[in-house]
């Protein structure tokens, strides 16, 4: 039987040169946060995906010569990485006479507007410094996504080093794509950096590789079907049971504060052979190194939470993170689709009960195997649960509508109240040399992450190796968070991680 796909979803041309489609509930979520948000004067969840690179200069060689063919390489490929991915070049915006959100993609009309837009979105950061502060100090979200390029101070050795950052609204792209985008951007780079005269591509019929949204790449029906919508009721009473009649488990903030300030990132890495026995030590036990982290979090919640007279049952909530493009359609499944929003949340909550020891009590709330292996098993069994539902896809887009807030109007809305009993969450990228390769031509690259601006009260761990080494990582808000603060989660997960697997 043919999927029936609202025919809202195609790219259609309502005047020269402009393309626009509707946006699925994926996209509208990431829309209408920002929205929600927009009197903060930042972006909920605005992508920000990091990488370092260097070249080395070559004997003979001028160091500025080579820092300007490595700038004009990186702009030409930022130019051919539109043609070949233009939804990079798309924004997001509110269309008042149909009253819903629009997905808009505007083509180059002369040479004139093709270097406007470059000048718009390919920014050198004036000051030297190093990316990661450049990341911490509150940078900008333009309107479309927009590369910057922070220069490292100069060094000794005859190498040119510098960090490249992609601002963006998320309802454009995700962190997967993000990575998938950084791929193909290098590789088309080490092209341009060899060639002298490098022929950028002629515009015109690109709109064609535009991307759809997850519902369209992924072939989800339109509506419920009659047991679809009875699951969906079901996961709705069951997300709710759990917050009845317990104390949900937060990580503490500073409550002084009631308005978002500064996202801010901070990581910390394992060595190769810590990394080498996590995993060895995960694979054993059946597994992986995102249900172990997971399980740490929520011991480490629990053990963040106040002392009382007795000890108390309380029980941490969180979800998982699915990167959804192993369910859609080729070519979106491919990097051929990176600057796309294919990835849900997951409906059903993880929920893990966890006793706090009271004042007078001997027990200790450190762990060792016998208390951290069983909720690890129970985390792997919620993974496995919902990444072996081949029916799990065709609930997501309502998944998705469930978080979605309400157009408020043209005018600013006010900024919504902070959530009172956030969670500390984790988004796991997984092994990302299989995803960026460590070298493309001439450049040599390093140490890339993404991460999602974090305006609330909870923190965001994101889960990642690199070289053979882990890192783990938090995105925090600075009104509630401290870098110690944030430091101390991550390294109390890996002390769990080690002690709970007896390493």
């Amino acid at each position: 039987m043919a999927i029936s796909v609202d025919s809202r979803f195609e790219w259609k041309l309502t005047q020269p040169g402009r393309w626009e489609r509707d946006i699925d509930e994926a996209e509208e979520f990431y829309a209408s946060l920002a929205k929600a948000y927009e009197g903060t004067g930042r972006v909920f969840f605005a992508m920000t995906g990091f990488i370092s690179f260097s070249v080395t200069v070559e004997p003979g060689t001028h160091f500025l010569d080579t820092e300007k063919r490595v700038e004009q390489a990186l702009k030409n490929a930022w130019i051919r990485l539109r043609f070949d991915h233009p939804t990079i070049a798309s924004r997001v915006q509110y269309d008042p006479v149909q009253e819903r959100y629009k997905k808009t993609y505007q083509t180059f009309t002369d040479s004139a507007s093709q270097r406007q837009w470059l000048e718009d979105t390919f920014c050198v950061v004036t000051e030297r410094m190093s990316g990661l502060d450049w990341c911490n100090s509150d940078p900008p979200v333009p309107a479309l996504p927009t590369l910057f390029l922070v220069k490292a101070p100069a060094s000794k050795d005859q190498t040119f080093r510098a960090d490249l950052v992609l601002r963006s609204h998320h309802d454009i792209i995700d962190g997967m794509g993000t990575l998938l985008l950084f791929n193909n951007f290098f590789s088309i780079a080490a092209d341009a950096y060899e060639q002298t005269n490098y022929k950028l591509p002629q515009f015109g019929e690109e709109w064609s590789s535009l991307s759809p949204p997850l519902r369209v790449a992924a072939g989800i029906p339109a509506s419920l079907s009659a047991e679809h919508e009875k699951q969906m009721q079901g996961i709705l009473k069951h997300n709710a049971a759990l917050k009845e009649g317990i104390q949900i488990a937060s990580p503490p903030f500073q409550r002084q504060n009631s308005l978002p300030g500064k996202h801010q990132r901070v990581a910390v890495t394992l060595s190769e052979n810590k990394t080498a026995v996590l995993l060895e030590k995960c694979r054993n036990l059946g597994l992986s190194i995102t249900h172990a982290y997971h399980a740490a979090i929520a011991l480490a919640v629990r053990d963040l939470q106040e002392r009382k007279e007795n000890e108390r049952m309380v029980r941490y909530v969180s979800y998982c993170l699915v990167n959804e493009r192993h369910h859609c359609k080729p070519p979106y499944s491919t990097s051929a689709h990176p600057a796309s929003v294919y990835h849900s949340g997951s409906g059903p909550c993880l929920a893990v009960d966890l006793v706090v020891p009271g004042l007078r009590s001997s027990k200790a709330t450190t762990t060792d195997g016998e208390s951290f292996l069983p909720i690890a098993q129970h985390i792997r069994d919620y993974y496995l649960e919902i990444r072996g539902n081949r029916e799990y896809i065709k609930l997501v887009p309502s998944f998705w509508a469930m978080s979605i807030f309400p157009y408020p109007g043209p005018d600013t809305p006010a900024i919504p109240a902070r959530n009172e009993t956030p969670s500390v969450s984790i988004s796991s990228m997984g092994v990302i040399d299989k995803v960026i390769r460590h070298n493309y031509g001439s450049f040599s690259v390093d140490d890339p992450w993404v991460t999602g601006e974090e305006l609330g009260t909870g923190l965001g761990v994101f889960l990642d190796t690199w070289k053979g080494r882990l890192t783990l990582s938090a995105a925090y808000n600075d009104s509630w968070h401290g870098k110690e603060e944030a430091l101390d989660v991550l390294n109390r997960c890996n002390d769990i991680v080690f002690r709970g697997l007896g390493i």
